[in-house]
């Protein structure tokens, strides 16, 4: 992943990681298919949640994203 603050966890305040695989497919604007989750295993209360995977243009526009992901300060 490039281009990406650390994503941290909302529910244990853990590193998450994000791959993405980009398919430019022609429509002008990258979209890709996601993949987050725990860097390393942990007992998490939104453990449930994670991992967050499907087909957005950003991490944070993943379904779950908003409840998931914390931003670094």
């Amino acid at each position: 992943m490039t281009g990406h603050d650390a994503l941290l966890c909302r529910g244990c305040a853990g590193r998450l990681y994000a791959v993405c695989t980009t398919d430019r497919g022609g429509r002008g604007s990258a979209v890709g298919e996601w993949e987050v989750d725990h860097e390393m295993p942990s007992s998490c209360p939104l453990a449930g949640l994670l991992p967050l995977t499907g087909r957005a243009a950003s991490v944070y526009e993943l379904p779950g994203a908003e409840e998931v992901l914390g931003r670094p300060n």
